[in-house]
């Protein structure tokens, strides 16, 4: 459903499609949009898409469009097995602004993120993507998570090749994503998957060092932490000319179950020194060199207290 903004044309133009992945009817959803009413310039040019797979009553997008303080809300329905890659390219599909902002309904905006994004691809017309600082808000307070400003390097290529450090709420052109393959579901990091895409058809990358966005966090679930290792060498695999020959290698070896290739660390791929160091200490606990080793330093141990 379309609901034209009060005072606005529909003849004019959308600048900026925010789409929402909110296919279990998160209860943040209307605290997101409050965010997106509370900006200080360019919400006449914001059109909202949330996805949903038909948990959501028919009168929903009239109650987002009041929070939001916005008419243009659209409810983009898809059915409840549908993939979410799927969902997200066919939300995609379904919207008209020029810039692209991925959201979930745990994020928030800051009151001058559209104004800084509308600025940034205006003043820079070669930047592709931005991303910028959050805030991080932990959920599950005392049990090791840590509210706080984090503050994001600028871009590199060695650091999207090991982890997704982009935070959340990046925007991207849409001519960007039409030079990309968009959303896969042979890996639930997707949104990993994305930039890595536009990182090997050359795009830009503009890094704002302000946090603009913030988002809950909360300790990982075991599940997702058992099905990690296999998500990175579904990514890897995905984009092989983006990562060296060396962590290709160590991606095939690790779906076809090679001993060598360990999953490494949470949500890190291992580099080409850190999957030949993975290698080589598999040969040596092979050879029996490690046994060897601990052997030798204890004799050195109990050599060193004697004297």
């Amino acid at each position: 459903m379309f609901i034209p903004r009060k005072g606005s044309s529909m003849g004019v133009r959308t600048h900026i499609s925010i789409i929402v992945s909110d296919q279990e009817a998160h209860t943040s959803l209307p605290r997101m949009l409050q965010s997106v009413a509370r900006q200080s310039t360019g919400l006449d040019a914001v059109e909202i898409l949330v996805i949903g797979t038909g948990s959501h009553a028919s009168d929903a997008p009239q109650a987002w469009a009041a929070i939001a303080d916005t008419g243009a809300v659209r409810l983009v329905e898809s059915l409840p097995d549908t993939p979410a890659g799927e969902a997200l390219n066919r939300a995609v599909e379904c919207s008209s602004g020029r810039l692209l902002l991925f959201m979930r309904p745990d994020y928030r905006m800051d009151a001058k993120f559209l104004t800084t994004a509308l600025s940034v691809f205006s003043e820079f017309p070669k930047a592709d993507v931005m991303y910028a600082d959050y805030i991080r808000i932990a959920r599950d307070k005392g049990q090791g998570m840590r509210s706080g400003l984090v503050q994001l390097p600028d871009f590199d290529d060695t650091l999207l090749q090991t982890t997704n450090f982009l935070g959340p709420a990046v925007m991207l052109r849409r001519r960007t994503w039409e030079r990309i393959h968009g959303f896969r579901d042979n890996t639930t990091y997707r949104f990993w998957d994305l930039w890595v895409q536009a990182a090997t058809a050359g795009c830009s990358f503009f890094h704002v060092n302000y946090p603009l966005a913030s988002c809950e966090v909360s300790n990982i679930p075991f599940r997702e932490r058992a099905e990690d290792g296999r998500r990175k060498a579904m990514l890897v695999i995905n984009n092989q000319a983006y990562f060296h020959m060396h962590t290709l290698r160590w991606a095939i070896a690790y779906l076809r179950g090679d001993a060598w290739a360990q999953a490494f660390g949470f949500m890190t791929i291992p580099d080409s020194i850190e999957v030949t160091r993975m290698m080589h200490e598999h040969v040596m606990r092979s050879m029996g060199t490690d046994t060897l080793l601990r052997k030798a330093i204890r004799q050195f141990d109990r050599a060193t207290r004697q004297a």
